[in-house]
């Protein structure tokens, strides 16, 4: 596994950790929806389509994406499907013809929760009320809840880095239905234009024939890693402290600078700033558990 694919599955799993520090826990969010269709344009630097399909109010979804991306003059082609269900996040490259899998990292939130004490748990939720407001400091962000309808949905928006990167969630969710990242000059945006909430097809779901999805060791060591590190911080008394500490040196700048240096390219960091915006979005909807 490349060393920013890596990085990304990083962000990533980050971004749905702090779905553990919302009003629900992670394995108990739902969406407003039971099933969905939601259809997105993608302009800017990464033009194309995607499509995400959702079933069981989000516990189960297939993001299709298909699009190409312009660098320095050279047209990137991209075309990727990834399925989540309450076990596996299986990610396929139809133009590779690869694939590889991670264990859901809202299965290895759980499991972390599930061992800590009463006390623990006390602390951990009143840590998470309190991480929200400092993490966004921290990155230089801010959060409007309900500040503007998509598509008829109220969404929270979220913005970071002086405007490196903005995104329209529906509120209280961790689904995005408009989002914008500028990084290195480069400027692209993700807009949904329909959301179909009709019965999907299971077709909608069904891996693609010819491609065997590989058990991705590496990134589950890694996100098993980063779950436990966070979940052992937040059970401890001054956890949020420690967290926003941790924080301040992912500070846009530098984390630029610092994936700038990793030779992480300009789509790959355009993916990661707006998966962190999404984090960051979830963290400043925490509340305690009652």
């Amino acid at each position: 596994m490349k060393k920013r694919s890596v990085l990304v599955v990083a962000v990533s799993l980050f971004a749905a950790g702090s779905l553990a520090w919302a009003d629900d826990l992670p394995w108990e969010m739902k969406l407003p929806f039971k099933e969905a269709a939601i259809h997105y344009e993608l302009t800017g630097s990464e033009q194309g389509k995607e499509t995400l399909y959702v079933k069981d109010y989000g516990q189960r979804r297939a993001e299709h994406h298909k699009a190409t991306t312009m660098v320095m003059g050279m047209s990137n082609p991209s075309e990727t499907l990834e399925l989540t269900d309450p076990d596996w996040i299986t990610t396929y490259n139809l133009i590779d013809k690869t694939g590889e899998k991670t264990s859901n990292p809202r299965k290895i939130y759980q499991a972390e929760y599930n061992k800590f004490s009463a006390a623990e748990k006390k602390n951990f939720e009143k840590n998470a009320k309190e991480l929200g407001a400092g993490m966004m400091g921290s990155f230089g962000g801010s959060v409007k809840q309900k500040a503007e309808k998509v598509l008829g949905y109220d969404c929270d928006v979220a913005a970071i880095g002086g405007g490196m990167s903005t995104v329209s969630m529906i509120h209280n969710t961790d689904v995005p239905l408009r989002s914008e990242v500028s990084v290195m000059g480069m400027k692209s945006a993700n807009v949904a234009v329909k959301v179909d909430t009709g019965a999907v097809p299971d077709s909608a779901f069904a891996p693609p024939a010819g491609i065997t999805a590989v058990f991705n060791q590496e990134a589950e060591t890694m996100m098993t890693g980063m779950v436990q590190q966070a979940m052992d911080t937040l059970k401890q008394p001054d956890g949020a402290k420690k967290m926003q500490q941790m924080g301040q040196s992912m500070v846009p700048g530098g984390m630029q600078q610092g994936m700038e240096a990793e030779g992480i390219s300009k789509e790959d960091q355009q993916a990661m700033m707006q998966q962190m915006q999404e984090a960051m979005q979830q963290m400043q909807q925490v509340k305690p558990q009652q």
